[in-house]
């Protein structure tokens, strides 16, 4: 071997052992942050994985109290009847499905939601049915919702409009009119509505509340502009008045009693 090889040699050992002896110093001089660094990575997956099982498996997070909101007609306490089964639950075990499924008898609920509020709490806010318009059944006022859905019995004649109507009126062609017609008003045209009438062809007759004026509607198109139209009329007085037509709103007819 030649001198020069040599000493290349010699450098290149002396290098590996340098780099050596500073990799064992640096591990002698991990520092406790490193080292708690070190540790929690380990242990930090397991960690979780505890806190999980626990959520699931103890009474960590099980439903100690229910808390609901927005019912009116529904008291709470039969609510929280129906509900009873998901005390001493861990409320991450708690579906919606299963919410759903113990709400089912309640008609008169349209929707809801419920939240989980740690440690113990289970919050339930719900949305009633709206009534819309009075059915009369069997010598009784009854209310319904825009779906059809029966809400209660009344004996209030004045805040809802009665609706002409026998039968079903799930999916009823003349029930969902108007209905449609209804919910497309503003409000102070609604609140006159004595009655409303609907026919085979689903052409719309009103009665007003106070004045007892017939209004024949028409279909439930340009509902808007149709209140707009009967409220400038009834503006200029239509006392003697026995019947408008706005059917078509920009021709409007006014019938008095000799015309």
């Amino acid at each position: 071997m030649k001198k020069a090889e040599r000493q290349l040699l010699v450098q290149e050992r002396r290098r590996i052992r340098g780099t050596k002896v500073r990799s064992e110093g640096s591990r002698a001089k991990l520092g406790p942050f490193a080292l708690w660094g070190r540790i929690l990575g380990i242990s930090g997956p397991l960690i979780l994985i505890l806190v999980v099982l626990a959520s699931f498996f103890t009474p960590m997070l099980a439903v100690q109290s229910i808390t609901i909101t927005g019912n009116d007609r529904i008291a709470s306490s039969e609510i929280e009847t129906a509900l009873s089964s998901l005390y001493e639950r861990p409320m991450t075990t708690i579906s919606e499905n299963e919410v759903a499924e113990l709400l089912g008898d309640f008609s008169l609920i349209e929707t809801f939601t419920f939240q989980a509020e740690p440690p113990n709490t289970l919050r339930l806010t719900i949305r009633e049915r709206q009534p819309l318009l009075v059915l009369v059944r069997s010598g009784m006022n009854y209310l319904y919702d825009a779906a059809g859905v029966q809400i209660a019995q009344t004996d209030e004649i004045g805040l809802y409009p009665f609706f002409a109507f026998t039968g079903n009126p799930v999916g009823n062609p003349t029930y969902e009119t108007a209905v449609e017609l209804l919910l497309s008003l503003p409000l102070s045209t609604y609140q006159q509505i004595f009655s409303v009438e609907v026919s085979q062809a689903l052409t719309i007759k009103l009665v007003l509340r106070d004045s007892n004026l017939g209004v024949f509607w028409g279909s439930t198109d340009q509902a808007l502009l149709k209140a707009k139209v009967l409220d400038s009329l009834i503006a200029t007085g239509l006392d003697r008045a026995l019947t408008v037509d706005v059917s078509s709103p920009n021709s409007p007819v006014v019938q008095y009693p000799d015309s």
